[in-house]
């Protein structure tokens, strides 16, 4: 995907009609000229450029009502409103790999109070080489947000579209869903994985019916019936083994309960410890009630939301049949009253006698052709659509239905992201508390934490063995099922279950080599990509002695020399930001998508040495296009120089003190060595 243009029309500080070309032809990036550079001061918009970049992509998603009403809600430009102006709006063109033109347009409605009525949406595709596309307004955000997650989904969002200080959040969060989730997207294996559940899916749909024909059948073949008594056998031991795994889960759940019973009593004595270990013992308890409130407004706002978020759409046809059935009726009660004077002149006309008389036909043309000079006269509308009404309301029934409640799901959401923030601080405060220097005897406590801990370890040593005793007996079942399918369908040559049967099984076992495999080689690949910019970023040479990339659980361990591991949350944030720069660069060169690359403040926490590396080995081959957002202070003069050959394009944001909006020029900061 390649970022073709942004219009901000009256948006944040920038006045007027003001446009950002940002399209790289391809010709350019071939000869690695893949960077666009937007200098400005602190306020003059850079922000607000990324920001309205990732809106008009994703929403409100991500965001709560707060936050949005913080970003949002004082939208317009302030020297527009004064004026007069109560409407601004962003548009963001992209191109996408298809190389279709998508053009998202975002406007927003502003009262006299400055108080945010309306925001819409509308999308306009064209087709390769089209000048004139298909724009549709988005009613329906959902179906508006699986629409663009199939090409540019809302999870990897963080990979491209981010501030430089706040980029250190990636590897703090590498533990999360959300983390794994992008990454699976980032490396196409997701997709891979819905199609092996699919198939297993309809695999055992087919065994089945496999099994109802063959009891139904009279074999005669001893063989045959050997297979289905083993089976059966399998099929009885695996009930036992499906019951043992749920007993040892429940033995399971219980250890992790009373581990975590030993964690609240060492809590309490923790308590009176050391005034560092108070605050986050603090932390930690307001963190859990936190997490309370939010699962319970969670359930209550669920429970008293979901009604109308279900019949949203309905709520809205309803109401838009309303209004034209409203408008409809007022339009001809205006043009019936506005033709009263003229039926009774023509009434009153027709009584005067007249030589020779009036016929009735004449007299009904006469009244027809005066009713159009009449109406024509005086303005009335008589071109008035006839519509059947379905509706027979009074004023108190359509004002109800009119008022009904339009709801989304966006708040459910971000009580739900919520929850999730406070768990990950919980598991954050949980290992400073066992950190901190002691003053009171918890080694009871630890030790029985230990030893638990040492138990949950052998119960889910049990649990792995019952697992592959699972997956054994399944593999033989699935053999005896191939088996059996292989008599079978010597008798009946005909039979398509049995084919598509063994066609499917053949399929999912070189799906699942296939998977193993590219999980390795993708590890592999962000391991060696991960290592090596890590090794070229890093001002300490040989600063870790092993790097691991997990793809099980997708996070990044770093050892030292002494192959001891350390922990990512200790180093500082200009470290953590050199970490998550080389993983970004890893997963970016594993992706199956091709993304442009949005950085706010790239280099705000970096000293000169490492901005130095970020210039020389990154941002010219992150991606195809790579859009830096700088102050005068982070990209001089000398970087200007260094990443002169690669630089395709240069603005600057112009912030004009006097008349408090930003204007967009060419160049970066003509005045200070730009280019």
């Amino acid at each position: 995907m390649i970022i073709k243009k942004l219009v901000l029309n009256n948006y944040k500080t920038f006045y007027g009609h003001q446009e950002l070309d940002l399209d790289i032809p391809d010709n350019s990036r071939k000869d690695n000229k893949n960077i666009i550079l937007i200098g400005g001061l602190n306020g003059s918009g850079k922000t607000s450029i990324l920001k309205a970049i990732h809106y008009s992509l994703f929403g409100k998603r991500g965001i709560s009502a707060e936050e949005y009403k913080r970003i949002f809600s004082n939208v317009i430009n302030n020297t527009f409103f004064n004026e007069g102006g109560r409407e601004c709006y962003v548009v963001l063109i992209v191109e996408v790999n298809n190389k279709e033109e998508w053009e998202l347009k975002t406007k927003w409605i502003f009262d006299h109070n400055k108080i945010q009525i309306n925001e819409t949406r509308e999308i306009t595709i064209r087709k390769p080489g089209a000048r004139i596309g298909r724009t549709q307004i988005i009613n329906n955000m959902e179906t508006y947000n699986r629409f663009i997650d199939r090409t540019i989904p809302y999870h990897v969002a963080p990979f491209f579209i981010f501030d430089g200080e706040e980029i250190k959040d990636i590897i703090l969060r590498q533990n999360s869903h959300e983390m794994e989730e992008a990454i699976q997207k980032l490396s196409g294996l997701e997709a891979f994985k819905k199609l092996k559940a699919d198939l297993e899916e309809a695999r055992s749909y087919i065994y089945k019916q496999i099994l109802i024909s063959k009891r139904t059948e009279d074999t005669q073949k001893v063989d045959n019936k050997k297979i289905i008594s083993k089976r059966l056998e399998i099929d009885d031991e695996l009930d036992e083994l499906s019951l043992k795994k749920e007993k040892i889960y429940t033995k399971q759940k219980d250890l992790i309960e009373k581990i975590t019973f030993l964690k609240d009593q060492r809590m309490k004595k923790v308590a009176f410890n050391s005034t560092s270990r108070e605050v986050y013992i603090k932390k930690m308890t307001a963190s859990e009630t936190r997490v309370q409130s939010l699962e319970t407004s969670f359930t209550n706002e669920f429970l008293a939301s979901a009604i109308d978020i279900l019949l949203k759409d309905q709520y809205l046809l309803l109401q838009n049949e309303l209004k034209k059935e409203e408008s409809y009726q007022q339009q001809k009660l205006i043009k019936e009253a506005s033709l009263v004077p003229y039926h009774n002149f023509i009434s009153s006309l027709f009584e005067v006698d007249i030589e020779p008389p009036l016929t009735s036909t004449q007299k009904e043309d006469l009244r027809k052709c005066g009713e159009k000079v009449w109406t024509k006269l005086n303005k009335v509308n008589s071109e008035l659509e006839e519509i059947e009404l379905l509706h027979d309301l009074n004023n108190e029934q359509y004002r109800k239905l009119m008022n009904l409640p339009i709801k989304t799901s966006q708040h459910l959401a971000s009580i739900y992201s919520q929850m999730e923030k406070e768990k990950a601080m919980i598991l954050q405060y949980e290992s400073e508390i066992r950190n901190a220097p002691d003053s009171v005897d918890i080694e009871e406590e630890n030790e029985k934490i230990d030893n638990l801990t040492k138990m949950l370890g052998e119960v889910e040593m049990k649990l792995k063995s019952t697992v592959r005793k699972i997956n054994t007996l399944s593999e033989e079942k699935t053999r005896l099922s191939k088996r059996l399918t292989h008599i079978e369908k010597k008798e009946d040559n005909n039979n398509q279950d049995q084919e598509q049967y063994e066609a499917i099984t053949v399929i999912v076992q070189m799906l699942d080599e296939f998977i193993v495999k590219s999980t390795q080689l993708k590890a592999n690949f962000i391991h060696e990509q991960f290592k090596l910019m890590l090794n070229q970023l890093f001002r300490k040479q040989d600063e870790f002695g092993k790097i691991e990339f997990d793809m099980s659980s997708f996070t990044i361990r770093l050892y030292n020399d002494r192959n001891q591991e350390i922990s990512i949350h200790d180093r500082s944030a200009g470290e953590m930001q050199i970490i998550s720069s080389a993983l970004i660069w890893a997963l970016t060169k594993s992706s199956r998508y091709v993304l442009p690359m949005i950085i706010d403040t790239p280099l705000g926490r970096l000293d000169s040495y490492h901005r130095s590396y970020l210039i020389d080995h990154y941002y010219k081959e992150l991606s195809e296009q790579v859009i830096i957002l700088s102050t005068d202070t982070e990209i001089t003069a000398d970087y200007i120089k260094q990443i002169k050959d690669s630089t395709y394009k240069q603005f600057t944001l112009d912030y004009d003190q006097n008349r408090k909006y930003t204007l967009i020029k060419p160049g970066y900061f003509q005045t200070r060595g730009g280019v």
